[in-house]
């Protein structure tokens, strides 16, 4: 009877010890997996912070803030005339070739705006 006991006993201490050591086993690919998510995280962060530098670098320059001050706020260099073309006259020109689909050379589009 103390014999089945102790078998009995270390049956459940060899289950225990089992069990225990299988929820290591499935904590540690857990860890893992997490570890490669986070690491996978951190490098798509670090690209994007690179790209976001870069595109800094980019605005800082003076050739960046000189075209948006031409483009958006109208300013000119010294000796530059700024010709500002209503906005009725692009809608036609527009809307000319627009309706019948003819992609007119860059020239010969200037060339309408100005002189038709």
């Amino acid at each position: 009877m103390k014999r089945k006991i102790i078998v009995i006993l270390i049956i459940l201490g060899v289950l225990l010890a089992t069990y225990s050591l299988i929820n290591q086993i499935i904590g540690a690919f857990k860890s893992s997996d997490r570890l490669s998510d986070a690491v996978e995280k951190v490098y798509n962060l670090e690209a994007k912070n690179k790209e976001l530098k870069e595109k800094l670098a980019q605005i800082k320059s003076p050739a960046f803030i000189e075209k948006q001050a031409r483009d958006k706020l109208g300013f000119s260099k010294p000796g530059e005339t700024v010709i500002i073309i209503p906005e009725q006259k692009i809608k036609e020109i527009l809307g000319a070739s627009q309706s019948a689909r003819i992609r007119l050379p860059n020239w010969q589009g200037w060339l309408k705006v100005f002189w038709h």
